[in-house]
């Protein structure tokens, strides 16, 4: 147990026996990297899930088993602490993520769709995230689900939670409120249960057609390691960012581009894409929508500086 900090093993534990499934992140907020038989030997979620490896494989090493959990503390002292949200936990998590985040929520706030509910702030200045009822229908995961700059995290998800410390601030997340996280979620508003349910393959909308030119014109050699995506892998992170620019709307085109490029630079981090193809792609996808190429390239550069994008 030496090393093991005992705020972070405390708080895991709690959540399991709360009957959340619980993992451990690397310090910088991304899963820890796959062991490489891992990486190669389990590829859908059955093998995932089966893989008796403490942190290999993301939110599928969640688990509320308070012996597996102090294991994956004592192998990572330093990391940081999620649950994996959706149907395992019970859970819809409504992420905000500041500034654009903050002018949609007060929309989202206006069609009093997001009715009060057990929340969490965030290590970033005035991030925040709401926890709903799971309503026991498949609810897709999306960045900007809700809109620019608000995410969606339900099945095939994970967010941070406290006391997490947010790697780019210093400062550690918290529940808000009396600091208590046990109270009866709120369900999820009907609204947005039809709006964010999974829909079935055949019924793909025109814009997630253009999402996939968009991805696959980038690089057929980068794309071709995802020719059987499955739900949660970086293909289908980097269609929903795709696509997320594809619907932006006048006057938040811009922001909305930045966003998802910094989410690029994330997952580049994470050594899950090359940042390359992936701006590509959103580059792409911006020149559909009608912003200049000299700004398409300043705005994804700014929030990606590895991409190294051209148009």
């Amino acid at each position: 147990m030496t090393g093991v900090p005992p705020a972070m093993l405390a708080a895991a534990l709690g959540y399991a026996a709360h009957g959340w499934p619980v993992f451990v992140l690397s310090p910088t907020k991304v899963p820890v990297r796959n062991c490489p038989g891992c990486k190669t030997a389990h590829t859908t979620a059955e093998t995932m899930e089966a893989c008796a490896c403490l942190t290999c494989h993301g939110f599928h090493a969640a688990t509320t088993d308070p012996a597996r959990l102090t294991a994956m503390f004592e192998r990572y002292p330093a990391g940081l602490l999620a649950v994996r949200t959706g149907a395992a936990s019970g859970t819809v998590v409504i992420d905000v993520d500041p500034p654009v985040g903050s002018r949609t929520l007060a929309k989202l706030d206006r069609a009093e769709v997001l009715p009060g509910t057990v929340m969490s702030m965030t290590g970033r200045s005035c991030g925040i995230q709401l926890y709903y009822a799971h309503p026991g229908v498949r609810i897709t995961s999306r960045p900007g689900g809700l809109g620019p700059g608000v995410d969606v995290k339900a099945d095939d998800a994970y967010v941070v939670v406290p006391p997490s410390v947010h790697p780019g601030t210093g400062r550690a997340y918290h529940w808000s409120g009396d600091g208590r996280y046990d109270y009866p979620l709120t369900p999820l508003h009907r609204v947005l249960i039809e709006r964010l349910k999974a829909t079935p393959p055949s019924h793909r909308s025109v814009t997630t057609s253009r999402a996939s030119r968009a991805a696959e014109g980038s690089s057929g050699a980068f794309w071709a390691q995802f020719r059987q995506p499955s739900t949660g892998t970086p293909y289908n992170r980097l269609h929903g960012l795709v696509a997320t620019v594809l619907k932006a709307r006048e006057g938040e085109r811009n922001a909305v581009l930045h966003w998802a490029a910094c989410r690029i630079s994330d997952m580049a981090a994470a050594r899950e894409i090359e940042p390359g193809p992936a701006a590509q792609a959103l580059a792409r996808a911006a020149l559909d929508i009608g912003l200049a190429p000299g700004e398409i390239r300043a705005t994804i550069n700014s929030g990606c500086p590895t991409a190294g994008t051209t148009t």
